[in-house]
Protein backbone atom coordinates (compact mmCIF):
# COMPACT_ATOMS: atom_id res chain seq x y z
CA UNK A 1 0.00 0.00 0.00
CA UNK A 2 2.63 2.25 0.54
CA UNK A 3 4.52 1.65 -2.68
CA UNK A 4 1.19 2.38 -4.50
CA UNK A 5 0.72 5.90 -2.58
CA UNK A 6 4.62 6.52 -3.28
CA UNK A 7 4.22 5.80 -6.95
CA UNK A 8 1.33 7.84 -7.41
CA UNK A 9 2.30 10.74 -5.82
CA UNK A 10 5.86 10.22 -7.93
CA UNK A 11 3.00 10.80 -11.41
CA UNK A 12 1.42 13.45 -10.50
CA UNK A 13 4.63 15.66 -9.29
CA UNK A 14 5.53 14.57 -13.04
CA UNK A 15 2.44 16.44 -14.50
CA UNK A 16 3.60 19.93 -15.57
CA UNK A 17 2.12 23.12 -13.71
CA UNK A 18 0.66 24.09 -17.17
CA UNK A 19 -1.82 21.33 -17.28
CA UNK A 20 -2.49 22.21 -13.51
CA UNK A 21 -3.72 25.29 -14.38
CA UNK A 22 -6.05 24.36 -17.22
CA UNK A 23 -7.70 22.09 -15.61
CA UNK A 24 -8.65 24.48 -12.33
CA UNK A 25 -9.63 27.13 -14.87
CA UNK A 26 -12.05 24.77 -16.63
CA UNK A 27 -13.36 23.40 -13.31
CA UNK A 28 -13.87 26.98 -12.32
CA UNK A 29 -15.35 27.85 -15.50
CA UNK A 30 -17.97 24.87 -15.12
CA UNK A 31 -18.67 25.98 -11.65
CA UNK A 32 -19.45 29.38 -12.80
CA UNK A 33 -22.01 28.29 -15.78
CA UNK A 34 -23.84 25.65 -13.52
CA UNK A 35 -24.31 28.98 -11.31
CA UNK A 36 -25.60 31.04 -14.10
CA UNK A 37 -27.93 28.45 -14.68
CA UNK A 38 -29.17 28.29 -11.14
CA UNK A 39 -29.22 31.72 -11.05
CA UNK A 40 -30.67 32.85 -14.49
CA UNK A 41 -34.37 32.00 -16.55
CA UNK A 42 -34.86 31.04 -19.36
CA UNK A 43 -37.81 32.63 -21.51
CA UNK A 44 -39.04 32.02 -24.58
CA UNK A 45 -40.55 35.15 -25.86
CA UNK A 46 -42.90 34.47 -29.14
CA UNK A 47 -45.85 36.45 -30.76
CA UNK A 48 -48.45 35.49 -33.33
CA UNK A 49 -46.58 37.48 -36.12
CA UNK A 50 -44.01 34.90 -35.49
CA UNK A 51 -41.53 36.58 -33.81
CA UNK A 52 -39.34 34.58 -31.04
CA UNK A 53 -36.66 35.68 -29.06
CA UNK A 54 -34.75 33.01 -26.09
CA UNK A 55 -33.54 34.84 -23.30
CA UNK A 56 -31.77 33.97 -20.27
CA UNK A 57 -32.06 36.95 -17.57
CA UNK A 58 -33.07 37.48 -14.32
CA UNK A 59 -36.06 39.23 -15.36
CA UNK A 60 -39.21 38.17 -14.48
CA UNK A 61 -41.72 40.89 -14.95
CA UNK A 62 -43.40 40.81 -18.07
CA UNK A 63 -42.88 43.88 -19.67
CA UNK A 64 -39.12 43.54 -18.65
CA UNK A 65 -39.06 41.19 -20.50
CA UNK A 66 -40.81 42.17 -23.84
CA UNK A 67 -37.96 44.97 -23.79
CA UNK A 68 -35.19 43.02 -23.50
CA UNK A 69 -36.05 40.68 -26.02
CA UNK A 70 -37.46 43.60 -27.99
CA UNK A 71 -40.93 41.66 -28.80
CA UNK A 72 -43.30 44.52 -26.91
CA UNK A 73 -47.23 44.30 -26.74
CA UNK A 74 -49.47 46.75 -28.54
CA UNK A 75 -52.00 48.96 -26.64
CA UNK A 76 -54.82 46.16 -27.59
CA UNK A 77 -52.74 42.96 -27.65
CA UNK A 78 -52.56 40.34 -25.31
CA UNK A 79 -50.29 38.96 -23.16
CA UNK A 80 -49.65 35.80 -21.92
CA UNK A 81 -46.81 34.74 -19.59
CA UNK A 82 -46.50 31.38 -18.17
CA UNK A 83 -43.77 29.74 -15.59
CA UNK A 84 -42.85 26.41 -15.75
CA UNK A 85 -41.08 23.85 -13.10
CA UNK A 86 -37.87 25.43 -12.16
CA UNK A 87 -36.47 28.35 -14.60
CA UNK A 88 -38.24 27.59 -17.77
CA UNK A 89 -41.24 30.55 -18.85
CA UNK A 90 -42.78 32.07 -21.42
CA UNK A 91 -44.02 34.82 -23.01
CA UNK A 92 -46.70 34.94 -25.81
CA UNK A 93 -47.74 37.97 -27.35
CA UNK A 94 -50.91 37.27 -29.44
CA UNK A 95 -51.17 40.58 -31.44
CA UNK A 96 -55.13 42.44 -31.71
CA UNK A 97 -56.49 43.18 -35.65
CA UNK A 98 -58.74 46.09 -36.62
CA UNK A 99 -62.37 45.58 -37.22
CA UNK A 100 -64.34 48.01 -39.01
CA UNK A 101 -67.35 48.78 -37.59
CA UNK A 102 -69.80 51.40 -39.44
CA UNK A 103 -73.25 52.59 -37.81
CA UNK A 104 -75.16 55.73 -38.39
CA UNK A 105 -72.86 56.25 -41.98
CA UNK A 106 -69.56 56.83 -39.68
CA UNK A 107 -67.13 54.06 -39.15
CA UNK A 108 -64.76 53.39 -36.50
CA UNK A 109 -62.18 50.86 -35.80
CA UNK A 110 -61.84 48.14 -33.19
CA UNK A 111 -58.86 46.17 -32.06
CA UNK A 112 -59.44 42.90 -31.04
CA UNK A 113 -57.31 39.65 -30.68
CA UNK A 114 -59.85 37.09 -30.51
CA UNK A 115 -63.71 37.74 -30.00
CA UNK A 116 -67.25 38.19 -31.34
CA UNK A 117 -69.63 41.05 -33.10
CA UNK A 118 -71.24 42.15 -30.04
CA UNK A 119 -67.84 42.40 -28.15
CA UNK A 120 -66.21 44.78 -31.13
CA UNK A 121 -69.23 46.74 -30.46
CA UNK A 122 -68.57 47.45 -26.71
CA UNK A 123 -65.13 48.41 -27.54
CA UNK A 124 -66.44 51.08 -30.10
CA UNK A 125 -69.00 51.90 -27.47
CA UNK A 126 -71.89 51.48 -30.52
CA UNK A 127 -75.58 50.57 -28.77
CA UNK A 128 -78.16 49.09 -30.46
CA UNK A 129 -81.95 49.56 -30.45
CA UNK A 130 -84.37 47.25 -29.88
CA UNK A 131 -84.98 46.19 -33.26
CA UNK A 132 -81.15 47.04 -35.10
CA UNK A 133 -79.18 44.35 -36.17
CA UNK A 134 -75.80 44.00 -37.14
CA UNK A 135 -74.19 41.64 -40.37
CA UNK A 136 -72.89 39.75 -39.36
CA UNK A 137 -74.88 38.60 -36.23
CA UNK A 138 -73.58 39.50 -32.88
CA UNK A 139 -72.30 36.37 -32.08
CA UNK A 140 -70.28 35.56 -34.45
CA UNK A 141 -66.65 35.17 -34.35
CA UNK A 142 -64.34 37.74 -35.80
CA UNK A 143 -61.09 36.96 -37.78
CA UNK A 144 -58.46 39.57 -39.37
CA UNK A 145 -60.20 41.43 -42.33
CA UNK A 146 -64.35 41.18 -40.94
CA UNK A 147 -65.87 44.41 -40.91
CA UNK A 148 -68.79 45.03 -38.84
CA UNK A 149 -72.14 46.60 -40.40
CA UNK A 150 -75.18 47.94 -37.77
CA UNK A 151 -78.25 48.38 -39.26
CA UNK A 152 -81.06 51.27 -37.73
CA UNK A 153 -84.27 49.59 -37.77
CA UNK A 154 -87.70 51.46 -36.84
CA UNK A 155 -91.01 51.04 -37.39
CA UNK A 156 -93.57 53.72 -38.36
CA UNK A 157 -97.38 53.38 -37.95
CA UNK A 158 -99.65 55.27 -40.09
CA UNK A 159 -103.78 55.39 -39.50
CA UNK A 160 -105.73 56.62 -42.72
CA UNK A 161 -109.67 56.94 -41.90
CA UNK A 162 -112.10 55.80 -44.41
CA UNK A 163 -115.66 55.98 -45.28
CA UNK A 164 -117.49 53.08 -44.73
CA UNK A 165 -120.38 53.26 -47.28
CA UNK A 166 -124.12 51.89 -45.74
CA UNK A 167 -125.85 48.55 -46.58
CA UNK A 168 -129.04 48.19 -47.76
CA UNK A 169 -131.61 45.74 -45.96
CA UNK A 170 -134.67 44.71 -47.22
CA UNK A 171 -137.62 43.61 -44.23
CA UNK A 172 -139.93 42.32 -45.81
CA UNK A 173 -143.76 42.79 -44.29
CA UNK A 174 -147.15 41.39 -45.23
CA UNK A 175 -148.35 44.88 -43.60
CA UNK A 176 -147.93 46.15 -46.80
CA UNK A 177 -150.51 44.15 -48.87
CA UNK A 178 -152.31 47.02 -49.80
CA UNK A 179 -150.05 48.73 -50.90
CA UNK A 180 -147.44 45.57 -52.64
CA UNK A 181 -145.23 47.73 -55.10
CA UNK A 182 -144.66 50.39 -52.19
CA UNK A 183 -141.77 50.66 -49.82
CA UNK A 184 -140.65 52.60 -46.95
CA UNK A 185 -137.70 53.73 -45.22
CA UNK A 186 -137.72 52.56 -41.59
CA UNK A 187 -133.96 53.75 -41.20
CA UNK A 188 -131.76 56.38 -42.92
CA UNK A 189 -128.46 54.70 -43.68
CA UNK A 190 -125.57 56.62 -41.96
CA UNK A 191 -121.87 56.00 -42.94
CA UNK A 192 -119.58 54.66 -40.97
CA UNK A 193 -115.57 55.27 -39.78
CA UNK A 194 -113.25 53.01 -40.69
CA UNK A 195 -109.41 53.13 -39.65
CA UNK A 196 -106.64 51.21 -41.06
CA UNK A 197 -103.42 51.12 -39.06
CA UNK A 198 -100.44 50.26 -41.56
CA UNK A 199 -96.62 49.65 -40.22
CA UNK A 200 -93.72 50.32 -42.24
CA UNK A 201 -90.20 49.08 -41.22
CA UNK A 202 -87.53 51.26 -41.75
CA UNK A 203 -83.95 50.26 -42.57
CA UNK A 204 -81.36 52.79 -42.42
CA UNK A 205 -84.06 55.30 -43.57
CA UNK A 206 -85.15 53.44 -46.10
CA UNK A 207 -88.87 51.55 -46.15
CA UNK A 208 -88.24 48.02 -46.48
CA UNK A 209 -91.55 46.73 -46.27
CA UNK A 210 -95.35 47.64 -44.76
CA UNK A 211 -98.03 45.78 -43.72
CA UNK A 212 -101.51 46.54 -42.53
CA UNK A 213 -101.70 45.55 -38.81
CA UNK A 214 -105.12 46.63 -37.92
CA UNK A 215 -108.31 47.65 -39.00
CA UNK A 216 -111.15 48.79 -37.05
CA UNK A 217 -114.60 50.07 -37.56
CA UNK A 218 -114.67 52.85 -35.50
CA UNK A 219 -118.21 54.29 -36.02
CA UNK A 220 -120.13 51.50 -37.33
CA UNK A 221 -122.47 52.30 -41.03
CA UNK A 222 -125.86 52.21 -39.65
CA UNK A 223 -128.07 50.33 -42.47
CA UNK A 224 -130.73 51.64 -44.56
CA UNK A 225 -133.70 49.24 -43.58
CA UNK A 226 -136.43 49.11 -46.10
CA UNK A 227 -139.70 47.94 -45.74
CA UNK A 228 -141.08 46.09 -48.49
CA UNK A 229 -144.32 43.52 -48.83
CA UNK A 230 -143.40 39.98 -48.54
CA UNK A 231 -146.33 37.80 -49.25
CA UNK A 232 -147.05 35.58 -46.19
CA UNK A 233 -143.97 37.55 -43.90
CA UNK A 234 -144.78 37.48 -40.33
CA UNK A 235 -145.00 40.78 -38.44
CA UNK A 236 -144.92 39.75 -35.14
CA UNK A 237 -141.22 38.65 -34.04
CA UNK A 238 -142.70 36.12 -31.27
CA UNK A 239 -141.53 32.58 -32.29
CA UNK A 240 -143.41 29.63 -32.45
CA UNK A 241 -144.43 27.11 -28.77
CA UNK A 242 -142.82 23.79 -29.10
CA UNK A 243 -144.81 21.48 -30.98
CA UNK A 244 -146.98 24.12 -33.04
CA UNK A 245 -146.27 24.91 -36.46
CA UNK A 246 -148.51 26.73 -39.52
CA UNK A 247 -149.18 24.40 -42.21
CA UNK A 248 -151.50 26.62 -45.15
CA UNK A 249 -151.75 29.37 -42.79
CA UNK A 250 -153.41 27.46 -39.97
CA UNK A 251 -151.90 26.54 -36.72
CA UNK A 252 -151.21 23.05 -36.19
CA UNK A 253 -152.92 22.69 -33.08
CA UNK A 254 -155.72 25.18 -30.96
CA UNK A 255 -158.33 25.05 -28.93
CA UNK A 256 -160.46 27.22 -31.46
CA UNK A 257 -160.75 30.64 -33.61
CA UNK A 258 -162.55 33.78 -33.43
CA UNK A 259 -163.33 35.95 -36.21
CA UNK A 260 -163.61 39.49 -35.50
CA UNK A 261 -162.43 43.08 -36.54
CA UNK A 262 -158.87 43.76 -35.76
CA UNK A 263 -157.85 47.69 -35.15
CA UNK A 264 -154.08 48.85 -34.60
CA UNK A 265 -152.37 51.24 -32.37
CA UNK A 266 -149.11 52.25 -31.04
CA UNK A 267 -148.13 53.38 -27.47
CA UNK A 268 -144.42 53.84 -25.48
CA UNK A 269 -143.56 50.47 -24.52
CA UNK A 270 -144.04 50.03 -20.80
CA UNK A 271 -147.24 47.53 -19.34
CA UNK A 272 -150.53 46.78 -20.08
CA UNK A 273 -154.24 46.61 -18.52
CA UNK A 274 -152.88 42.87 -17.28
CA UNK A 275 -149.51 43.45 -16.18
CA UNK A 276 -147.67 42.64 -18.69
CA UNK A 277 -145.30 43.88 -21.28
CA UNK A 278 -146.51 46.23 -24.74
CA UNK A 279 -143.99 45.80 -27.56
CA UNK A 280 -144.44 44.25 -31.36
CA UNK A 281 -146.23 41.02 -30.86
CA UNK A 282 -149.00 41.89 -27.84
CA UNK A 283 -152.32 42.77 -28.43
CA UNK A 284 -155.64 44.00 -26.94
CA UNK A 285 -158.62 41.99 -25.97
CA UNK A 286 -161.37 42.41 -24.02
CA UNK A 287 -160.45 39.60 -21.15
CA UNK A 288 -163.63 38.06 -20.56
CA UNK A 289 -163.81 36.68 -24.43
CA UNK A 290 -159.98 36.29 -24.57
CA UNK A 291 -158.01 35.64 -21.17
CA UNK A 292 -154.77 38.12 -20.50
CA UNK A 293 -151.76 35.84 -20.86
CA UNK A 294 -153.33 33.85 -24.23
CA UNK A 295 -151.22 32.67 -26.84
CA UNK A 296 -152.61 33.60 -29.96
CA UNK A 297 -152.07 33.15 -34.21
CA UNK A 298 -153.45 36.00 -35.81
CA UNK A 299 -153.96 36.20 -39.46
CA UNK A 300 -156.59 38.07 -41.94
CA UNK A 301 -159.07 35.83 -43.22
CA UNK A 302 -158.28 36.02 -46.74
CA UNK A 303 -154.48 35.14 -45.90
CA UNK A 304 -152.29 37.69 -47.63
CA UNK A 305 -152.19 39.68 -43.95
CA UNK A 306 -150.00 37.78 -40.95
CA UNK A 307 -149.89 39.57 -37.61
CA UNK A 308 -148.40 35.99 -36.34
CA UNK A 309 -147.59 34.37 -33.02
CA UNK A 310 -148.89 37.36 -30.21
CA UNK A 311 -149.45 37.38 -26.87
CA UNK A 312 -152.73 39.01 -25.08
CA UNK A 313 -151.94 41.50 -22.58
CA UNK A 314 -154.17 44.81 -23.02
CA UNK A 315 -157.51 46.05 -23.18
CA UNK A 316 -159.60 48.75 -24.79
CA UNK A 317 -162.59 50.15 -24.92
CA UNK A 318 -163.52 49.04 -28.50
CA UNK A 319 -162.84 45.44 -27.48
CA UNK A 320 -164.59 45.93 -24.34
CA UNK A 321 -167.87 47.25 -26.48
CA UNK A 322 -167.21 44.87 -29.12
CA UNK A 323 -166.47 46.94 -31.83
CA UNK A 324 -163.37 45.10 -32.64
CA UNK A 325 -162.25 41.62 -31.48
CA UNK A 326 -158.27 42.70 -31.11
CA UNK A 327 -156.02 45.76 -31.11
CA UNK A 328 -152.98 45.12 -32.48
CA UNK A 329 -149.71 46.50 -30.81
CA UNK A 330 -147.12 48.27 -33.58
CA UNK A 331 -144.10 50.06 -32.43
CA UNK A 332 -144.84 53.28 -34.94
CA UNK A 333 -147.82 55.47 -35.85
CA UNK A 334 -147.42 55.26 -38.99
CA UNK A 335 -147.24 50.99 -38.99
CA UNK A 336 -150.82 51.19 -37.21
CA UNK A 337 -152.04 53.26 -39.53
CA UNK A 338 -151.02 51.01 -42.39
CA UNK A 339 -152.26 48.01 -40.35
CA UNK A 340 -155.69 49.72 -40.52
CA UNK A 341 -158.81 47.66 -39.89
CA UNK A 342 -159.47 44.68 -41.34
CA UNK A 343 -160.86 41.41 -41.25
CA UNK A 344 -159.16 38.64 -39.34
CA UNK A 345 -158.87 35.27 -37.49
CA UNK A 346 -157.84 34.87 -33.91
CA UNK A 347 -156.55 31.56 -33.27
CA UNK A 348 -156.38 30.17 -29.55
CA UNK A 349 -153.85 28.19 -28.96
Amino acid sequence: MTKLIEHLRRRFERIPARAWAVTICAASLCCTLFGLYLALNIVLVTDSDGNRQMLFTTAEDPEQLMEVSGIVAGEYDDVFYTEYSGNLASLNIQRAFEVQVTADGQTRTAYITEGTVEQALEQVGEVLGEHDYTEPSLNTSLNEGDAVTVHRVEYRDTVVQTEIQPETVYEETSLLYRRKNTTYVIQEGVPGVRETTSRERVVDGVVESAEVIKVEDVVPAQDEIIMRYGAGAVISPLEAPEGISIVNGVPSSYRRVLTGRATAYSASRGRGSSGLGLYLGTVAVDPNVIPYGSLLYITSTDGQFVYGFAVATDTGSAMVEGHALVDLFYETTSEALMSAVQQVNVYLL
